[in-house]
């Protein structure tokens, strides 16, 4: 053979040993070829020709051979271990992905150990690789590896992935084409377009993506809509009615339709849930709306504004009050329906009941829904001033007129709600104002903020004369009048507590954790406390 020619003179490269004794200790197992130490070597075929510690299979090809002969040529006697434990790896990886006779192994670069990187200092000389070489070598020695698997597997997942996307396209070039699709703003490639031709279609909570057949385009949606309106006026069916809208809206999102029209229904379903009383949904529709005027999409801007403006009222949140008048320019404020809307507000804040319940009578567009839902609260606010200013009794009707209630009937129902009687004496139906005040005033509590005391007794110890804690509305809180006075004993605690941290040199945990604490309480009530500041600073040094 070539390889015996081109050998037979050059001294051989190892010490002969009996392969059976291996083979009894390192069998071959699985495909998988045994280490074997470098001072134990194994035979080539015709057992003239060994390879060092790599033994050799019948179905080894002659090229595999011929490079595993060039690799222990190549090696030295302080590489010739590694060169054993890369051989034994690039064999046993090819033979298990079945590429034993798929490699052309004369073409194959030798391993990492028969050529070393020379390292700066060393003095010692190596042959160099080139890095085509090296890559080559990488990706059939750490074939097997965990890195490599990894590899794999992302590029199966993005092949995977490129199918499902082609399958998708061509779904969507399959399907039929549906007019007036301008209208859709196509924000990316997810967006999808309805095939579904039915008016209606019940609200169901989407748990997976969007199917276009299940799913309106807009010009059915526009016939949806219309059919709605007349259902409405019809039968005024309020749970099909706002079933049917928040499908609607749904099939709007998920074609990612944002136009004039999707103004026109949501406007249409916060005015319907305005007229029976249903705030939720309708705070939903305004919050939606709000972001829609902000895109610049026409609509009926300012009547929502009002809407916007005498909800807040209702729900007394005065800093999202300050936040709209803020944003709001000279020219909306000259809108009618936006200066009744701040009528109203500047009536509640300057406590003018009579200017309120004018406007209150005259509200324009649906403001009156919205304001019956707060005109109670006001009603028992003017009942009190009312009751503090006229003496002794005051007339059924004047009652009436000025709390803006339509009749005396209800004038009356509403005031024996409160457990305020209507005399009948004389010659027209009165009320007793000074008998009609605590009631009145007990209405009114219901719709103030509550204020519950803890019981606890005072600590007059430490200078508290009042309880030290109250709970309004739901949260635990310290009166002001006691805050002085915490002050004061946190303050009097630190120095304590300073004062053992100096005197032992090393704090226990349990002191420093009380100076924690303690400043975090002075600090609270006084941010300018340059004491506490600096021994924060100090505990976060000793971390």
């Amino acid at each position: 053979m070539e390889w015996r020619n081109s050998r037979a003179s050059q001294a051989p490269l190892y010490s002969t040993v009996k392969l059976s004794k291996i083979s009894k200790k390192k069998p071959v197992a699985n495909g998988v070829l045994p280490l074997v130490k470098a001072s134990s070597l194994a035979k080539m075929v015709g057992g003239t020709k060994p390879t060092g510690s790599v033994v050799e299979a019948p179905d080894w090809p002659p090229s595999l051979k011929r490079f595993v002969e060039r690799s222990y040529a190549a090696c030295t006697d302080k590489q010739r271990f590694s060169l054993e434990k890369q051989l034994n790896q690039i064999i046993s990886a090819t033979r298990a992905n079945k590429k034993l006779n798929i490699i052309d192994w004369d073409a194959r670069p030798l391993p990492k150990a028969c050529n070393p990187v020379v390292r700066p200092g060393k003095g010692v000389s190596h042959l160099k690789r080139t890095s085509v070489c090296a890559n080559f070598d990488a990706s059939i020695n750490d074939f097997g590896s965990e890195e490599r698997k990894e590899q794999r597997l992302q590029r199966f997942r993005k092949e995977a992935e490129e199918v499902k996307q082609a399958a998708h396209a061509s779904r969507l070039a399959t399907m039929a084409p549906v007019p007036h699709t301008g209208d859709v703003l196509n924000w990316d490639a997810d967006t999808i377009v309805g095939t579904c031709t039915k008016l209606e279609k019940s609200y169901l909570r989407l748990t997976s993506a969007p199917d276009p057949a299940a799913v309106r385009p807009l010009p059915i949606l526009r016939q949806t809509l219309d059919l709605l309106k007349r259902r409405w006026v019809e039968d005024s069916d309020y749970t099909y009615i706002c079933d049917q809208l928040k499908s609607m809206r749904q099939d709007l999102t998920v074609q990612r339709i944002t136009n004039g029209f999707t103004v026109e229904v949501y406007e249409q379903h916060a005015r319907i849930a305005l007229e029976t009383n249903d705030l939720g949904e309708y705070n939903q529709c305004q919050t939606q709306l709000k972001q829609l005027y902000a895109l610049g999409l026409p609509g009926h801007t300012m009547e929502f504004l009002a809407y916007r403006i005498l909800y807040f009222l209702y729900t007394r949140n005065k800093s999202d009050i300050n936040m709209a008048l803020a944003a709001m320019s000279p020219t909306d404020k000259q809108d009618h329906v936006v200066q009744h809307a701040l009528g109203v507000r500047h009536a509640l804040a300057t406590g003018n009941y009579f200017r309120y319940f004018q406007l209150y009578a005259n509200a324009p567009n649906m403001g009156g829904y919205l304001m019956d839902n707060f005109a109670d609260r006001e009603r028992c606010s003017a009942l009190q001033k009312m009751c503090r200013a006229y003496r002794p009794r005051l007339g059924l009707e004047f009652i009436a007129q000025s709390l803006a209630f339509d009749t005396t009937e209800e004038c009356t129902k509403f005031l024996a709600d409160l457990k305020i009687p209507v005399l009948v004496d004389c010659q027209q139906p009165t009320v007793d104002m000074k008998a009609a005040l605590p009631c009145a005033v007990a209405a009114m509590q219901k719709y103030e903020k509550s204020l519950e005391i803890v019981p606890m007794q005072p600590d007059a110890a430490h200078g508290l004369d009042t309880y030290p804690f109250v709970i309004e509305e739901g949260f635990l809180g310290v009166p002001l009048q006691t805050m002085p006075a915490i002050l004061s004993n946190a303050w009097q605690q630190l120095q304590l507590h300073i004062s053992k941290h100096t005197d032992s040199g090393e704090p226990s945990l349990a002191t420093m954790h009380s100076i924690s604490e303690l400043t975090r309480c002075i600090l609270a009530l006084n941010p300018d406390h340059h004491t506490a500041w600096n021994w924060r600073q100090v505990q976060l040094k000793a971390l």
